[in-house]
């Protein structure tokens, strides 16, 4: 099967909450390399005048079906963390959710609240304290990396410390345990590889034969596996040498942008505010640039 593009440009207007400004009247196709709020990207690329092509290379499975989230929360909800690491407002708001469903609602807020709760970002903070939590401290950069030495700073050993786990960032938790700390993982989801990869081989195929003017990711498992992807395919080579030339590369935030360049992706372009809405605009505004360079005899990549 063909990747087909997601629907004609020039869609309709933003979905709900998605705020990526006026339109800029773009052209070109752009590879869209994430499952999870793909429509809305796809809507928002679209609405610039955008041609879409999904290539989803990791998907996302929540933890809720009685797996090791309830195991988790009933460990919690026995004894207590002195401390809960908040990563994602979603993963915040599936946990609340599912301990509800569980009738644990009453009994995990009451083991929260003593904790000494720390969030990455704004969006997690929305769904701390739309739970009635409240929230000691939130990282100005969104980094977990802030997160975790503002935790080391405060002391952790013989503490324990609950992380709610974001994909596959296992360097939280091992970093924590190193400084002594009694960590307890909290499994909301996680992330996993589709089981038919032929959309992403074909946008990889049309990125190396030259058809695609700008590829977007969103996370940096799925950078690594769309790289992985390509090397599997035996034309890593071919895929780095467009996305450091013709090609741009936008990914949404620095910890997305690191994992580019460490796979090889020299000048991965980031948004000022590291959002989906400012991310599609940022792409939809560079291509319009890059096109306008090309007509005025300048190109540039």
């Amino acid at each position: 099967m063909t990747n087909r593009p997601a629907g004609p440009p020039g869609g309709p207007g933003a979905p709900a909450g998605f705020d990526d400004g006026p339109v800029v009247a773009a052209t070109g196709t752009v590879v869209i390399t994430a499952d999870r709020r793909a429509d809305e990207q796809a809507v928002g690329l679209q609405r610039h005048g955008l041609r879409v092509l999904r290539a989803p290379v990791l998907g996302t499975v929540l933890e809720t079906d009685e797996g090791p989230l309830r195991a988790v929360t009933d460990e919690l909800i026995a004894r207590p963390p002195a401390v809960l690491v908040a990563n994602t407002g979603i993963g915040i708001r599936t946990w609340v959710e599912a301990a509800a469903a569980w009738g644990l609602g009453p009994g995990l807020a009451a083991a929260l609240s003593g904790s000494t709760i720390v969030a990455r970002g704004p969006k997690a903070v929305g769904a701390l304290r739309r739970a009635g939590f409240e929230v000691a401290w939130r990282a100005p950069t969104e980094q977990m990396a802030e997160v975790v030495a503002h935790v080391l700073a405060g002391g952790v050993e013989g503490r324990r410390v609950a992380v709610q786990r974001h994909g596959e960032d296992w360097e939280v938790a091992d970093r924590l345990r190193a400084a002594g700390a009694e960590v307890i993982e909290v499994p909301v989801y996680r992330w996993v590889v589709p089981a038919d990869s032929e959309a992403a081989q074909d946008a990889i195929a049309q990125i190396c034969d030259g058809l695609v003017d700008a590829v977007t990711f969103t996370s940096a498992p799925a950078v690594r596996h769309f790289v992985a992807l390509a090397e599997s395919l035996g034309v890593a080579g071919d895929l780095l040498g467009a996305l450091n030339g013709s090609v741009l590369a936008a990914c949404v935030g620095p910890v997305c942008a690191g994992a580019a360049t460490e796979v090889g992706i020299d000048r991965p372009l980031v948004p000022e505010h590291w959002r989906l809405g400012a991310l599609v605009r940022m792409v939809a505004e560079e291509l319009v640039r890059r096109q306008t360079a090309v007509r005025a005899g300048h190109p540039t990549a």
